[in-house]
Parts: C-alpha cells; sequence; structure tokens
C-alpha cells in the first residue's frame, strides 16, 4: 500500500470551539522560517459559550493597523462571563496578526510584505500565513455563526467619519434585522451596501446567508476615544438585539440619529494625479457641493509652480480623506457618501 500524502500547512485550533466555558489560545499558522524551521505563528482566538443560542464571530484586526475593533473586543472577553450571554461569543481580535503584530494594515511575512487578509479570502488551506488564516476563518468559523461583526477603521494611510455598514441579503426579515442594527450602532453614518465585494470576509458570509456587519471607526492609525466607545456601546447594544446579551445588560441609548447612506461610487473619489505634498481644505464629517475646492497638491521638487487644485467631482458628505501629506498617483485623497435611496 502506498505511502499516504497529507498536508503539513493546515492550522490548528488550541481550544474547542464546541465546549462551554471561557477560553483562550492560538490559532497555529505553520511556519517554516529561517529563525524557526519547524515554528508557527501565534493568532489569538478567544470563545465565551453558554449552552444553546445565537454564535457570533467578532473580527478585529482585519487589518493590522485598524486599532477600534481590537481594543472593543479585547475589553469585552475580560469583562464578559458564560453567565452573561446565551449561546456563543468567538473572538479573533487580532485576525490578521503578524500585520497587528507590525503596525501595518497588511502582513510583512507574504504577498511582498503587503499580504492583506481582507483581500484573500476563501484563503488557501497551504498557502502563505495571510491565505491560510483566511481558510481557517472561510472553513472553520463561518458555518458555526449567525452573524459576524467585522470592526475595521481607516488605518494609517485614511481618515474617516466613524459608520456602520451592512449589504442587503434579499432576505426580507433578516434584511429588517440588519436595518434595526444600523440604528442601534449609533453611529454617525449608516451605509446600506448594494454589492459585496469578491476575496473578503463580507464576500464569503454573504452565500451563507449569515448577518455581517462592519464598521469604519476613525482611523490615522490611532485610538479616538469617543470613537472607540461608541463603538464599544454600539456593538453590546446590537448583541442585545441578536439575544446573545440580556435586554437586562446595561447599554447607553445612542448618542447620533443614524444617517443612511448608499455605498460610494468611481464619481465620488478624488485620486492624485501627481506626487507632492496634499493639503486639505475640508475636513471628514463636512457637506460638500459638486465641483468645490477640496485642496492642492504641492510639487515639493518644483516649489515655484503654483500647486494643483482639487475640487469634488460629486458633492456629499466627505467620509475619508488622505491622512499622510505626501501623496503619489493613484492615492486616493478624498471620497464623498450620498444619502441612501431605496
Amino acid at each position: 500500500m502506498p505511502c499516504p500524502r497529507v498536508s503539513i500547512g493546515a492550522p490548528t485550533c488550541e481550544i474547542d470551539l464546541d465546549r462551554d466555558g471561557k477560553h483562550h489560545g492560538y490559532v497555529r499558522i505553520p511556519y517554516s522560517a529561517h529563525r524557526s524551521a519547524y515554528g508557527w505563528l501565534p493568532v489569538p482566538i478567544m470563545s465565551i459559550r453558554n449552552g444553546e443560542g445565537p454564535c457570533v464571530l467578532l473580527v478585529g484586526g482585519n487589518h493590522g493597523d485598524e486599532y477600534e475593533g481590537i481594543s472593543i473586543f479585547i475589553d469585552l472577553f475580560q469583562k464578559l462571563e458564560p453567565g452573561d450571554i446565551t449561546g456563543q461569543l468567538i473572538f479573533m481580535p487580532a485576525a490578521n496578526a503578524p500585520a497587528v503584530y507590525a503596525g501595518r494594515r497588511t502582513s510583512p511575512l507574504d504577498h511582498g510584505g503587503e499580504g492583506n487578509l481582507n483581500r484573500l479570502f476563501p484563503g488557501h488551506k497551504n498557502g502563505t500565513p495571510t491565505e491560510t488564516i483566511a481558510w481557517f476563518i472561510t472553513n472553520e468559523l463561518i458555518d458555526r455563526v449567525d452573524a459576524i461583526f467585522d470592526l475595521h477603521s481607516a488605518g494609517s494611510s485614511s481618515d474617516h467619519w466613524p459608520s456602520c455598514k451592512i449589504r442587503l441579503m434579499g432576505d426580507e426579515e433578516k434584511d429588517a434585522v440588519q436595518m434595526e442594527i444600523l440604528n442601534l450602532f449609533g453611529a454617525p453614518l449608516a451605509l446600506v451596501g448594494d454589492r459585496v465585494h469578491e476575496t473578503t470576509l463580507s464576500g464569503e458570509a454573504l452565500p451563507k446567508d449569515i448577518i455581517y456587519v462592519s464598521t469604519e471607526l476613525g482611523g490615522a492609525g490611532r485610538i479616538t476615544p469617543w470613537i472607540r466607545d461608541l463603538g464599544d456601546q454600539g456593538l453590546k447594544r446590537c448583541l442585545k438585539c441578536l439575544g446573545v446579551l440580556p435586554e437586562s445588560f446595561p447599554t447607553d441609548p445612542p448618542k447620533f440619529k443614524t444617517r443612511m447612506m448608499n455605498m460610494q461610487n468611481e464619481e465620488n473619489y478624488i485620486f492624485a494625479y501627481e506626487d507632492g505634498m496634499f493639503e486639505p481644505a475640508v475636513d471628514v464629517g463636512d457637506q460638500v457641493e459638486d465641483g468645490q475646492f477640496a485642496g492642492y497638491i504641492w510639487n515639493l521638487r518644483q516649489p515655484w509652480k503654483e500647486p494643483t487644485r482639487l475640487h469634488f467631482k460629486k458633492g456629499g458628505l466627505v467620509f475619508t480623506k488622505r491622512h499622510p501629506a505626501l501623496c503619489q498617483v493613484g492615492d486616493t485623497l478624498f471620497f464623498t457618501l450620498n444619502d441612501y435611496e431605496n
């Protein structure tokens, strides 16, 4: 009988996700490197389970320099006990752990130092570290859960006005729950998605009819206290809505009346068409008009030249602004959002 051929690269989980109680450990991502020939990479995973009930996956650090979700989930895990919930919460607060540990949007360990987890779903069982993490989430977690909260912010390169986002599923009952979640989360903006991008976690969740909620909670590679608190309270209100936390669990009421917005289109963007220094004339959260002046790009190599003046093609609410002053051709400088039309 021939010798069987087996996988050497499959990830393993140190905790039993079917076990009641509060548990923590690592997803081990095999990684044979010069410094450790038979080593593995540690991706934290935690579970709080209390009998039958809804199961919710909480994902932070999908991009490694987006910190609000990481903070919210670590704090929530440490404060909750099994008796506080019904069902299960599965935590991956640093999903792309190599990127989180490096303080970068993308993993430095694969894809030329740009291993972007949210562009590599459904992943590969024996792939690069980031592909293997995506495979584990897709194949070991998604089928377990009823809902996913994937908390993003803008990362180091941009700043966002805080928002919560869902994508319509075409299921009247579930879409009604999702619209309720948008209002309960209580961000200034709520994006109602009419499409899902391939190779993302949202794209993997959609065919499974799983409620998927994402956010953009500020950015610029920092944690802004009021935005972090908004996300923390909003998440808890939503977990109460789903029945994981009891109605008696203490939460603050929303501080904002949520404004419903459409997803952005090409005409909402301003891109850089030259290298230089970006000087904005407006900020996130501002309301702008079609054609309004947006800022400058200054030529640093020929500073005697007049700067390039930037204008919004389509007005609306300024949702995103580039954070670093230096820019190159192809960089996103701004994009706007427009009010939701059902």
